[in-house]
This record gives structure tokens, sequence and C-alpha cells, in this order.
């Protein structure tokens, strides 16, 4: 150990100081300081000798020595500052070893002696290993928001709490807001998202080792999204990770496609082969439980005469308008569907062939009243009917239409615009 220089103190009480501090485990310099000087090292322990590689021959030497290429100089002239006007100052710095060394230093600054401006006590910590720790999750931390930014989905991620930790730039999309806005707010307040019967969801509430899975609505103050979400908890109780994808889109692509294969493009009505799979559907409640319906074949009259003198767009616009109107003669619970160029069939559930003679009646006068207009022109055109029941003993789906269309011809053949059946 080296004894503190002449002058700078009184001898018995630095001695006394430099004994305690030898005994610490932290590297420990005394300094003095003076105006319009450098700051000066007056005694060093061994666990700076050991941390630094200056030994007895630093004593006198200006503080400078430890200074480097990433030496932070303006930092530590102000914590000289600090010192001269005493109290206890603190900084961190890059300070260098005898061999070049750099490391990443903790200082800690007590005045000490009978003038505290001059005389200090400086603990330096080696915080290097915990520098790069904490410069390896920053990093990390960098990459990860950097990768998740990238990502098409949606992402939020929680604290333990259920509070917002972050929110990528596809979830400020998605919801409507920014990161700056959200954060720390309760995850369950910022993510609006109810199931199919309206009922909240809350995203956080999943037990460890869980994770939630499904499709849900999304309220976001610019409008509501369909979203599929996946939240899984972070690390057992460290918070949890949301992803929502949008399927808004892809929900309305698949609607629009089912409807397209079970619906008449023209009249929008279904199409033949939705409405065999309905009428085998009530075949089979015929067979197994009793159940009564009915099956009418539509066929329109004068139709050819309306394409021949107006032509095909007007023939299609009348075929759409006929459409419209029978659907809304029909009951709740029937279906009627386009079968073929200007023919229709009819789906008359829970109903005896009495009954159905009624609907059909409906149907008949509706397509009857009406008049198809086209540069001065009116014509008139009718439905021809043929019903067929619907019973315990009925044969398949092709052989209930083929009966039903020869009662439709028969009422062509009985004069057209009549029912049959």
């Amino acid at each position: 150990m080296k004894a503190p220089a002449g002058g700078a103190g009184p001898g018995d009480e630095l001695t006394l100081i430099a004994g305690c501090l030898e005994r610490l485990g932290d590297a420990v310099a005394i300094v003095a300081t003076s105006p319009d000087a450098p700051t000066r090292v007056v005694w060093v322990n061994a666990a700076f000798s050991e941390l630094f590689g200056y030994g007895a021959e630093i004593v006198g030497e200006s503080t400078h020595v430890l200074w480097g290429a990433h030496t932070d100089r303006e930092g530590l002239k102000q914590l000289r500052d600090r010192m001269e006007q005493g109290g206890i100052a603190r900084s961190n710095a890059v300070l260098y070893a005898r061999d070049e060394t750099p490391r990443w230093i903790e200082l800690v600054s007590t005045p000490v002696g009978p003038d505290a401006g001059e005389l200090h006590v400086i603990v330096y910590r080696d915080v290097t290993s915990r520098k790069m720790i904490v410069d390896a999750l920053a990093a990390e931390k960098q990459k990860l928001e950097t990768t998740l930014a990238a990502i098409g989905e949606a992402v939020v991620t929680t604290l333990a709490d259920g509070v917002v930790d972050y929110i990528n730039e596809a979830a400020e999309t998605l919801l409507g807001v920014s990161l700056a806005d959200v954060y720390g707010m309760p995850a369950r307040e910022v993510l609006n998202v109810v199931d199919a019967d309206a009922q909240s969801i809350d995203l956080t509430a999943q037990s460890d080792g869980t994770t939630l899975r499904g499709r849900a609505l999304l309220r976001a103050p610019h409008g509501s999204a369909d979203v599929e979400y996946v939240a899984s908890r972070i690390g057992g109780d460290l918070g949890t990770v949301i992803v929502l994808r949008d399927v808004t889109a892809e929900n309305r692509m698949t609607m629009r496609l089912s409807f397209e294969a079970t619906h008449d493009p023209l009249t929008g009505l279904q199409n033949r082969r939705a409405f065999l799979e309905r009428l085998v559907i009530a075949i089979d409640g015929a067979r197994e439980r009793g159940e009564h319906h009915a099956l009418a074949f539509l066929d329109l009259d004068r139709f050819k005469i309306v394409n021949d003198r107006f032509g095909h767009a007007v023939g299609d616009r009348l075929l759409g308008e006929v459409g419209r109107l029978m659907g809304r003669v029909i009951r709740g619970g029937d279906s009627l569907a386009r079968i073929g160029g200007d023919e229709f069939a009819c789906l008359l559930t829970n109903c005896r062939l009495s009954d159905a003679r009624r609907v059909a009646e409906k149907l008949r006068a509706v397509v009857d009243g009406y008049r198809i207009e086209h540069q001065g022109e009116s014509l008139s055109i009718g439905v021809s009917i043929g019903l067929a029941a619907i019973e315990a003993n009925a044969g398949g789906a092709a052989a209930l239409l083929a009966e039903a269309d020869a009662a439709c011809y028969q009422a062509k053949a009985a004069g057209r615009n009549t029912i049959q059946g």
C-alpha cells in the first residue's frame, strides 16, 4: 500500500482512512483536486492496482492516465465539477488499464479530509460484464422489435399485469392507434374483441402453459374487422404475446364463393345443385319422420316471345324481376330456385298438397300480373306450375322432379298459366 503523499492533508488521518479502504473489495483511489489543475492521484489500494495494473507509480499522476479513445471526457469533466461542489458524485465511463484494456467503470466520489472540496475517495466498480449483458439484451430487444415490425400480422405484447408493452406497425394500422397512445393501458381496453355471441374476450386471461386460439370480431375506433387470434404467455408469468390476423377480406371472399357456388348469378335465387341438396333433406324427413312437403315445378309461359322480340338482355332482366316477385310471396321456410333457362322450382316445407296449391296460386297470380316493357311495347307472360307431394313413400330427388315436371307439362297442355298436380 502506498502511503498518502505529503501535503495532501493530515498524515495520521489519511493513513487511517487508507487503512480502512485497503480492506474493501472494490478498487479505491484517494484523489486531490485544485483549481486549474488536473485531478491528481494521492493513493490507491491493492484492488485498484489489480483492476488497472497501476501500483505506487500512479501516485502523483493525473487521473487522465486512465482515459482512452472511448472515454467520455465531457462526462468526467462534469463529475469533476460536481466533486468540487462537495457531496457525493457519480458517473459512468470507459477507462483504460495500463495494458490499454478498456473497461466500463462506475465511479462514486465522496469528499473527505479537512477541505471537502479538495480531497476525495473514488470507488471504481468494474461493470463491464453488466454493461455487456445490458447491451446484449438491448440488441436482442432491437432485433425482436425489428422482426415484429416486419411481420404482417398485428402483434401486441403485454407485461405480467396485462398492460400493453409493445405493438408493431401492423397492430397500429389494425387498431387505429399508435404505441404512444396505448402504452401502459390494460390490453383488454385496447383489444376490444367479442365472440359470435357478442361476449367480450380477454386475451390476457389464459392460464400458464395454455394458448388461446380462435376467431372474433375486433371493434376498433375506425371500424370493425374479423380477426384470427393467438395469445400465449411469455415464460410463465412475464406477460403475453398476442397475434391478430385480419381475415375480413378472406371471410368475405369465402362467403362470396359460397354464395356463388349455391346461387344463380342472374336471379340471386338458389341454383339447381343447392336446391337438390335441400330436396334430398326434405325427402329424408318425409321417409324417416313422416313429414309432409310439396314440390312445385314452374315453367314461364311466352318467355321465348320476349327473347325473340326484345332480345336476350331484356329476357335476362325479366328472369331477375320475376324471380324477385316470386320470392316475395313464398313462405319464410320455403326454397325457390332457378333450375334451368326459364324453369324454376319451389320446395314447400311442412306443406300438404292442398296447402301447396294455395301457395302455387299466389305464385301464378304474381307472374300473371307482371308486364315487361321495352321501347314502348309491353308484353305479359304467365307461368305453368306442376305439383308433386313429398310423402313417406316418395322416390328420389330426380323422380320427384320428373313427377312435378310432368304435372307442369299437363298445365301447359291445359292452356298454360294453370296449376296441375
